[in-house]
């Protein structure tokens, strides 16, 4: 059910799994267009697949869920919230919970990838996709459309020409595999067409660190930036209502186009280069124990913006 109201658009979902699904994409972006927030409302048992979250992120929407004494919290940190007559809202008297904490590398493994395709150049839509499930799970992705379930069959030439037909317009798109799902999103910059891919799974503890350092080696040419995660809050791509923290980086992959600010590599960070000569990437695994992954991905990834400027 959808019912708007003055300040936010509320979508009602209470299906044990919650998809990006057509209904809900449009609610989305009608949510944008006339300046609302869209506040999704689910059950405490309910799960939202990771294009969906993906989706909220990108429009700044909110997961609410409603447990059986018909109390509210914010999705995926627990905070409380009340209804104050046009939207849900943090409930001050009430104080938030504490993140469940879980063993490391628990959850799904977590690609964040960001590849530009230089304008003059054909580009090569969803190849980084099927790289990135080749490797990490031994197969091809299955599916793509514009919602899920995925409707169309895996290609990359069909997906490539949707989003060039789609030009200048950006394009987002589901994509699935084998143990794999994800959102990837193509849109048009000065210098050619930005493709932008965030997979979730397959489950991180059983991703070796051989299969890691395969695909940094097959995608250093390529991406102009790759992090690696997991997130203890996501399996087989469905996030769980349960307050957890958030996603753990393990590695960062810079490619060429950052490294070439002539500042070089931070120091006190180990790095391998990939790549051959004029499109080397440099490698960085974090977790080296002197500071937390997140404070070191912080340094690296200051450190090649302000060499950018």
């Amino acid at each position: 059910m959808v019912e708007p109201v003055k300040e936010a658009l509320v979508f009602e979902q209470f299906r044990t799994v919650v998809p990006a699904s057509p209904r809900l994409i449009d609610a989305a972006w009608t949510a944008v267009g006339t300046g609302r927030t869209l506040q999704l409302v689910t059950a405490e048992h309910s799960g939202i697949t990771y294009p969906l979250e993906k989706l909220l992120s990108e429009v700044r929407g909110e997961w609410v869920v409603r447990d059986d004494r018909g109390r509210h919290r914010e999705g995926t940190s627990g905070i409380p919230l009340t209804w104050n007559g046009s939207r849900f809202e943090r409930d001050p008297g009430v104080p938030a919970p504490t993140a469940v904490d879980t063993a490391p590398r628990s959850g799904d493994l977590e690609l964040r990838i960001a590849a530009l395709h230089p304008a003059g150049e054909p580009p090569r839509l969803g190849k980084i996709v099927e790289a990135a499930v080749a490797v990490l799970t031994g197969g091809e992705p299955s599916g793509w459309g514009v919602a899920e379930p995925a409707t169309e069959p895996w290609s990359a030439a069909e997906l490539g020409a949707f989003c060039r037909d789609r030009s200048p317009e950006a394009s987002g798109l589901v994509v699935v595999g084998p143990g794999v799902t994800g959102r990837l999103r193509v849109s048009t910059v000065d210098t050619g067409m930005l493709e932008e891919i965030e997979l979730s799974g397959p489950a991180a503890g059983t991703v070796r660190q051989e299969a890691i350092e395969t695909l940094v080696a097959a995608l250093a040419p390529l991406v102009r930036q790759m992090l690696v995660a997991a997130h203890p809050g996501r399996r087989n791509g469905l996030r769980s209502s349960t307050p957890t923290l958030p996603a753990v980086p393990y590695g960062v992959l810079i490619g060429h186009e950052m490294l070439v600010g002539g500042k070089g590599t931070p120091p006190d960070h180990e790095v391998k280069m990939y790549g051959g000569e004029g499109r080397e990437a440099a490698w960085f695994r974090l977790g080296s124990g002197r500071r937390s992954p997140f404070e070191e991905l912080d340094g690296i990834l200051r450190h090649f913006m302000d060499a950018g400027q």
